[in-house]
């Protein structure tokens, strides 16, 4: 079985992958994370991320949390997504410098 691989990618690159959606994920998606310290039932806020699309093309945030600072992740399916797909590839291919 080979190993899930994860690549960072920047704020630049996942606006490029959401186009028009952004705005949706600054404000469905940022603010409405789980921490497992606070217990806020998705209502607390991810700061400090870090930004990974793994083997499946599905995008990871590893941050903190807003109120307690507490280390936080989000896992977004896009990788199911087929408006996303091709996008996730080009990224890919640029960071990973693939033609």
């Amino acid at each position: 079985m080979k190993s899930a691989t994860k690549i960072e990618i920047s704020k630049k690159d996942l606006e490029f992958i959401y186009g028009e959606d952004f705005i949706l994920f600054e404000q469905k998606i940022i603010p409405y994370c789980y921490c497992a310290n606070c217990k806020t039932s998705y209502q607390s806020t991810i700061i400090n991320y870090k930004i990974f699309l793994n083997d499946l093309n599905d995008i990871i945030l590893e941050g903190f949390c807003k109120s307690c600072n507490h280390p936080i992740a989000r896992y977004l399916e896009t990788g199911e997504v087929e408006k996303y797909q091709k996008i996730i590839e080009k990224v890919k291919r640029k960071i990973l410098k693939i033609n």
